[in-house]
């Protein structure tokens, strides 16, 4: 059996394959791109978090330096650490609900409304008007 022989008993798993193929490297140069953009990003924002973090504080200690040197030579961008200040005690301030309360009485209070009204919603008198015979 010969090439032409075989690629016409087997036209369709090869034009199957083909297209597989097309598909898998249209998504690869696709991702690749994506990465691209959202790397070139997070360098932009990088770069304008260095430089306004960089225009007030001041040079640190010889051995923070040296870290920061260190750091630096994986991305140019990268921002090290700022020293931990000490924590102001204050007075403890009065903490509301959490979120996962206030989603909680939010669903509760939707669930304890009615299911039904004796007004048409609008939404509802647009699907009528949609399911509704033309010219009728």
């Amino acid at each position: 059996m010969n090439g032409s022989t075989w690629i016409q008993s087997n036209w369709y798993e090869l034009g199957n394959l083909l297209s597989q193929v097309a598909f898998l490297a249209a998504g690869i140069w696709f991702v690749r791109n994506l990465l691209r953009t959202i790397r070139a990003s997070q360098e932009q924002i990088g770069a304008l978090l260095k430089l306004s973090i960089t225009g007030s504080v001041t040079e640190r200690h010889s051995s923070s330096v040296i870290a920061e040197r260190t750091l630096s030579g994986a991305s140019p961008y990268w921002l090290t650490p700022a020293e931990p200040t000490p924590p102001v005690l204050s007075e403890p301030a009065e903490i509301g609900p959490t979120r996962w309360e206030v989603a909680r009485r939010r669903v509760l209070v939707w669930l304890q409304a009615p299911m039904s009204s004796d007004e048409i919603v609008p939404w509802r008198k647009v699907v009528r008007w949609l399911q509704s015979p033309v010219g009728g």
